[in-house]
């Protein structure tokens, strides 16, 4: 039953891929890109606090 099941995610998976390839890649490469974008920002915060008076 189990492989039924497998063969219907990989058919649906296929044609997604299919169907929105270019699109994916595209998204993909921007999540990229804002993943990088927020951990520089990320870097910049933590690198640039102030240390705790006291």
């Amino acid at each position: 039953m189990t492989s039924i099941y497998t063969l219907i995610g990989r058919l649906v998976v296929y044609a997604v891929r299919r169907k929105f390839g270019a699109r994916l890649q595209l998204a993909g490469g921007f999540a990229l890109i804002a993943l990088a974008l927020a951990g520089a920002v990320g870097a910049y915060l933590l690198a640039s606090r102030e240390p705790a008076e006291g």
